[in-house]
């Protein structure tokens, strides 16, 4: 019970994070002068940083909620279908925040790669997840 209070809170707490990273403010000015003072410029010309984040972001939330559902004392083919359900949910929740940070007008804009990086997030995580299902726990009797 202990390890099912954790994993539902470690889940909770990291989507209320990525909740305030994807609608917090841009300050874009701060990132550049990060990635200047590091000597990053050269190496970081052609790639889109944000896609990575968006990347690890979403697979954190996929997978931290895979394991609270692994948690659960339900059969192999529920918890399979579970971590199916978690997976889409969190790549449509990407969707709309991806709508959210276009009409917020807060310096951010939507982009058709962050939903993409978020589906690639999304469904590594569920591949990654996928070997932790216990097939030996069942449904507990009613």
């Amino acid at each position: 019970m202990k390890r099912l209070i954790i994993s539902f809170s470690l889940s909770l707490s990291w989507l209320f994070l990525t909740t305030y990273l994807l609608v917090m403010p841009s300050d874009g000015d701060g990132f550049i002068q990060l990635i200047k003072r590091w000597k990053l410029e050269k190496y970081l010309v052609d790639l889109e940083a944000d896609k990575i984040v968006h990347v690890g972001l979403f697979f954190v939330l996929v997978a931290l909620w895979c394991w609270a559902v692994a948690e659960l004392k339900i059969s192999y083919l529920s918890k399979f279908l579970s971590f199916i359900i978690v997976a889409q949910t969190w790549f449509f929740y990407g969707i709309a925040m991806e709508f959210v940070q276009e009409y917020l007008q807060n310096g951010r804009s939507y982009d058709v790669k962050d939903m993409i990086a978020d589906g690639i997030g999304c469904g590594l995580a569920l591949l990654a997840s996928l070997p932790f299902i216990s097939r030996k726990q069942t449904a507990d009797p009613l």
